[in-house]
């Protein structure tokens, strides 16, 4: 847009050179403002189509009558040429040439012939001067306009880089927690299985030895000792347990569970951005496999909503199936009362509903 105002600025300025040539009148004047209103036609907010054109057209016939039109037909032709308008171009032409081989009668501001001819052939050739720097002027913007393109698709492909990163990172964190969970999962079996049998081993040898012995100062000692690898069985066992615990992703605890029960259609929702404590952990478990159970065994449904998620002040466990046959006078069995039961340790509050389906709500406070 720049190099275009440019150009058009250096072309109304080599129009404006042929005024001293021409000499001072007022038809000048008024020749030049209406080439500067046809260059700036294009920006003019009314609905005519091809309204630049339709005026450069007359302005390039009134040429025929005012010779004082012919310096500004460069400037004019500038957006003609870019527009590929090449039709009023060679109207342009074709007036030069009939000023230059047939009008005879001289202009009250030209001197001669001689001189009318000098200054078609000098305006013909700014004309071809003009087309020359409007074409250099629509390649830089094609260019320009390539270049933005292509730096545009550049920060799309960046930004979708960063986000595949994010992703990556995001993947990257999930594997590395679950390989911890794992690795934790199997520290706990080795120490149950071979540290823990090898204590209960000591501790049997100690109890049969204690029998066997008859010297009360030999059998102190062997309390003592007894007393030590019980306290050290009941620390690897909390030890095992908690690390068992911490090795728990709860999410795909629930998923396994989800899959133990293939004959139902369950939609799974889980929103839990924080760390659930151990008691909450099973507490549900075991809430969503009774409930599913119940599902199975007293209900006719077999679309289930499981929702858990988890709100500034509490957690929320939502299970509803689509259950029709629910008596009026439901007060539940077994399976529900050990809900309750559960719900009343993390103490919780239970919501049941038989309204569409049957359903309940958990709600434990943190």
């Amino acid at each position: 847009m720049k190099n275009e105002l440019i150009d058009k600025a250096l072309l109304f300025l080599c129009g404006l050179f042929f005024v001293i040539v021409l000499g001072e009148n007022e038809d000048i004047v008024v020749a030049s403002l209406i080439s500067i209103v046809i260059v700036l036609v294009p920006n003019l907010q009314f609905g005519i189509n091809y309204k630049q054109e339709i005026f450069g057209a007359f302005y390039i016939l009134a040429g025929i009558k005012w010779i004082v039109c012919l310096p500004f037909y460069p400037v004019i032709c500038y957006d003609f040429f870019k527009k590929k308008r090449y039709k009023l171009v060679i109207c342009c032409v074709l007036v030069l040439g009939y000023y230059f081989f047939v009008k005879q009668n001289i202009y009250e501001t030209v001197s001669s012939i001689k001189e009318q001819r000098y200054i078609c052939v000098v305006v013909l050739l700014v004309l071809l001067i003009s087309g020359r720097m409007a074409v250099v002027s629509s390649k830089g913007q094609i260019l320009e306009e390539k270049l933005k393109k292509i730096r545009d698709d550049g920060k799309e492909k960046e930004n979708l880089l960063k986000e595949r990163n994010l992703i990556l990172l995001e993947q990257q964190n999930v594997e590395i927690n679950m390989a911890t969970l794992k690795e934790r999962n199997r520290i706990a079996r080795e120490i149950h299985d071979n540290v823990g049998h090898m204590l209960t081993r000591a501790i049997l040898q100690t109890g049969a030895l204690k029998v066997l012995e008859k010297d009360e100062n030999l059998k102190a000692q062997l309390n003592v000792l007894q007393e030590t690898l019980n306290t050290a069985m009941n620390n690897i066992r909390q030890s095992v347990h908690d690390l068992h615990d911490e090795s728990i992703n709860f999410e795909k605890a629930v998923n396994e569970l989800i899959e133990a029960f293939p004959k139902l259609d369950i939609t799974f929702v889980c929103e839990v951005d924080g760390k659930l404590d151990k008691s909450i952990k099973y507490g549900f478990l075991a809430i969503i496999k009774e409930s599913l159970t119940n599902t199975i065994k007293h209900s006719n449904g077999e679309k289930v909503k499981l929702i858990i998620k988890e709100n500034p002040g509490f957690y929320q466990l939502f299970i509803e199936d689509n259950g029709t046959n629910i008596s009026e006078n439901f007060v539940g069995g077994m399976g529900l009362c050990g809900i309750k039961e559960r719900v009343e340790k993390l103490n919780g509050m239970l919501r049941i509903s038989t309204e569409n389906g049957f359903g309940i709500t958990v709600t434990i406070l943190k």
